[in-house]
């Protein structure tokens, strides 16, 4: 299995931690799945025993200027890790104002995704700074485990403000209240 990647874009940089950085609020761990046209950030919990899934999607075009990956077979071309969104979470932080950032699949002591950032200087010699995720591979015979989450059937669909506006929103109420309530009819919609 190998698995590297490349950002140059600082916009797609900033997305993708964004993205990254939401996750890890939202869990300890997750399964990280590599396919040769999308990234995946699964959780996948037991509903039935309150349990919470969680599935993210990300077209790895929209991110990454070089993208290359080698999974265990041809008819196997994925790559499943279990990975902590907290730690990469943090090594993306440090990359915020990087020229150029790779990320890699590699064996050091354990397997790990290696972040390098090649940061910008005053001279004409870059900074280069490494972060070593330990991640765990998740074997093919588990991988059936990994599937999208069905959804009901809608027939409302409701168009929100930018996330990031609705989380200013909800972080300002946090200290009225433990519950959010959202509303919405063909009038108007708000949050309560």
């Amino acid at each position: 299995m190998k698995f590297r990647a490349k950002i140059v874009d600082i916009g797609c940089l900033n997305h993708f931690s964004r993205v990254v950085n939401t996750i890890s609020k939202l869990t300890k761990t997750c399964v990280l799945r590599l396919t040769s046209h999308h990234l995946f950030f699964i959780l996948s919990g037991k509903v039935a025993n309150g349990g919470v899934s969680m599935w993210c999607e990300l077209a790895q075009a929209k991110f990454f200027d070089e993208y290359q990956l080698v999974g265990l077979s041809a008819e196997a071309n994925e790559v499943c890790l279990e990975v902590t969104p907290e730690n990469l979470s943090r090594a993306l932080k440090t990359a915020q104002t990087a020229r150029a950032v790779k990320v890699k699949l590699t064996k050091k002591h354990c397997p790990c995704l290696t972040i390098v950032a090649e940061l910008p200087t005053m001279s004409s010699i870059s900074r280069i700074v490494t972060h070593n995720i330990p991640v765990d591979i998740i074997p093919r015979r588990l991988w059936h485990e990994l599937k999208e989450p069905g959804l009901p059937d809608f027939d409302v669909c409701i168009y929100l403000p930018p996330l990031k506006t609705m989380k200013n929103v909800v972080d300002r109420m946090n200290n009225l209240s433990n519950f959010l309530v959202m509303e919405a009819n063909i009038h108007a919609s708000g949050i309560l």
